[in-house]
């Protein structure tokens, strides 16, 4: 059996195992379907389903500006399994006295559970193509909820981030509107916008262009100006309130439903904002995502927001993050 090197993670340290499967289990001479699913579902298998222990520890939270669960957990028995195998994303725990545990899991990985109490095992296509599969293994079956406990934060990151990459796949299938790159480019910036979006241009003399589309309703604006002083969190709220109040009719940020951290991206250090926006006299409101920038002596801020009253937002508000994380300068 291979076996990875511990990580960290958050500060959790934990070792995550690829294992070797049973042959009965293996197509490794067989060609796998591809998988199925929305975007959302992840398939959770166990022998006795705690559907409250899952939520509990697993599910994570958007407010936009709802409570708003990212992931659908479908809880099944492993009774079942062969009715839900072909999923994207399938997690299965359980302890060593389950037999569907010891079917999946080879000799050297059974010692090593039994030597560590808990093993985390991460696949890819294991019964289908483009699949994840997350196995955690518990020594006994009392050990099942501290197991869970004692990995949730590197479960839901795992998780996460194939949430991110599987939205990030669908979302670039589409065919780009290469005319739009070209004429953002005037204005130093790219983003992949596909042919739903619009430009505006109205205030390009005071640096500030945004882009636009409907059903659901999104825009996503770029900004700079000449950096005077220290990129702080107050002058980053400040500076998105003051230019969505000129540019966007008043709307201005939560900040007690609003996440700000220090960030490098794309060679750049500065500030990301991530919350929820507000407009009292349009009675609306709605998710958004802010990078402020630094390069050289000038800051570039690049936001995106949605609004989607009434509807589920997180699938929208992740492919504004998509589209956020293409942003390239050009100079």
């Amino acid at each position: 059996m291979k076996m990875t090197k511990k990580i960290n993670t958050d500060g959790l340290s934990a070792a995550v195992y690829s294992m070797l499967l049973m042959s009965i289990f293996f197509f490794s001479c067989t060609k796998i379907p591809q998988n199925v699913g929305k975007t959302r579902e992840i398939i959770v298998v166990s022998s006795k389903v705690d559907t409250n222990l899952i939520i509990k520890n697993l599910q994570l939270y958007n407010y936009v500006p709802q409570k708003e669960g990212l992931f659908k957990f479908i809880c099944i028995s492993d009774s079942a399994i062969e009715k839900y195998d072909k999923f994207h994303t399938i997690f299965l725990y359980g302890s060593l006295e389950d037999e569907f545990i010891n079917l999946l899991l080879n000799r050297d990985a059974k010692k090593a559970t039994e030597k560590d109490t808990f093993t985390l095992f991460k696949l890819n296509d294991l019964w289908a193509k483009g699949q994840l599969a997350i196995i955690l293994v518990t020594a006994r079956p009392e050990y099942i909820q501290p197991g869970i406990e004692k990995y949730k934060e590197l479960l839901v990151k795992i998780l996460e981030e194939n949430y991110y990459s599987r939205i990030k796949e669908n979302y670039y299938t589409k065919h780009f509107d290469k005319q739009l790159k070209k004429s953002l480019k005037r204005f130093g910036i790219v983003f992949d916008l596909d042919k739903q979006w619009l430009i505006d241009s109205t205030y390009k003399n005071e640096n500030f262009i945004f882009v636009h589309a409907h059903f659901p309703d999104r825009s996503i604006f770029f900004y700079k100006e000449k950096l005077n002083g220290e990129l702080t969190k107050a002058f980053a709220v400040a500076k998105r309130n003051s230019l969505t109040g000129k540019y966007y009719d008043g709307d201005y940020i939560l900040e007690e439903l609003t996440d700000i951290e220090k960030i490098e991206f794309k060679n750049m250090k500065g500030i990301r904002m991530k919350g929820v926006w507000q407009n009292d006299s349009l009675v609306a409101g709605g998710p958004f995502l802010s990078y402020f920038l630094t390069h050289r002596d000038t800051l570039y801020v690049i936001d995106g927001l949605l609004f989607n009253p009434g509807e589920r937002k997180s699938e929208y508000f992740t492919t504004l993050e998509v589209i956020l994380n293409s942003f390239e300068l050009v100079e």
